[in-house]
């Protein structure tokens, strides 16, 4: 799972969908993922299940054959997602209907939308997301995010300097990201006694042959150089610094740690000490993920 929480809805009314979805996304973003919605209205040959992270079933009693016999099928093909089977006829008549037998990721609700669908429908997707909350997937999911954000910096800062480049442009590209790259360098040397002089690389490189060699931090600062005024808050200036607070340091964190397990519970030893992650954690760490990628979307539409 990666920050796009999958739904595959199997439903014939597509009104009382759309009437009530906003409650399931606002959750999800609550918890720092985005919403996608298969709508399909009947079940169908050949859907590949294991592409979505949860199954929501309308069941007609008085249309649709069993649905264990459905389940099982779809267990049988190796698939083990979730599914929440709900109904107008309540519950009791639906688990009868369903043959249930304490299938495990099987789910059973009425179909009052207000009260016990959304709040099982919750309960469920809380149930799917400790599956994955453990601090391996969380290290992992935080790496390939991360480099999504990388990867989007990069074509903002081509769109910019590359393929709009003027020598304007390209003169503010040189000051602003390789001669403070080169100071910070030089003065790093001078620390060592380094008594030679010295031209960075970069200054014999054409913008496009830098970019892809640029870190993080070095990206996130040409980006602060790129936003107006109004397109981050709470304001330009911050950018930089927010970045390497909410992403960059997380992400430095987990890749240069190692974990053991105190009182059965995991915890990463890093280089500044022992530290825990806990849910509410792992909530502000994908919140802050979309939060950017959002932001960088929005900037490649512009």
């Amino acid at each position: 799972m990666k920050l796009k929480y999958r739904i595959l809805w199997i439903e014939n009314d597509e009104d009382w969908v759309e009437s009530i979805e906003d409650q399931i996304q606002d959750y999800l973003d609550d918890l720092g993922f985005t919403y996608e919605k298969t709508l399909i209205g009947k079940e169908e040959i050949g859907i590949d299940y294991n592409m979505f992270d949860l199954v929501l079933m309308d069941l007609n009693l008085a249309e649709q054959p069993n649905g264990a016999e459905l389940i099982s099928k779809i267990r049988n093909l190796g698939v083990y997602t979730d599914v929440v089977f709900y109904s107008a006829d309540g519950v009791n008549k639906l688990k009868t209907k369903s043959g249930e037998n304490g299938l495990e990721g099987v789910y059973f609700s009425d179909r009052i939308p207000n009260t016990s669908f959304i709040k099982k429908v919750r309960i469920v997707i809380d149930s799917t997301l400790k599956k994955t909350q453990d601090l391996s997937n969380l290290r992992g999911l935080v790496m390939a995010e991360v480099s999504e954000l990388d990867g989007k910096m990069r074509d903002i800062i081509r769109k910019r300097y590359v393929l709009d480049e003027t020598e304007q442009l390209k003169s503010a590209f040189y000051e602003h990201i390789v001669n403070k790259q080169e100071d910070r360098i030089k003065k790093d040397l001078l620390k060592c006694d380094w008594g030679q002089s010295c031209v960075h690389k970069w200054k014999q490189m054409q913008i496009s042959d830098i970019i892809p060699q640029m870190e993080s931090a070095q990206l996130a600062k040409a980006i602060n150089y790129i936003l107006k005024p109004e397109q981050y808050t709470p304001s330009h200036a911050n950018f930089f610094e927010d970045y390497l607070a909410d992403i960059v340091n997380t992400r430095n964190v987990l890749a240069h740690c190692v974990s053991k397990i105190v009182d059965d519970k995991e915890i990463l030893i890093t280089r500044t000490g022992d530290r825990s992650f806990g849910d509410e954690d792992m909530k502000v760490i994908r919140k802050n993920i979309m939060k950017y990628s959002n932001l960088f979307n929005s900037i490649l539409q512009e």
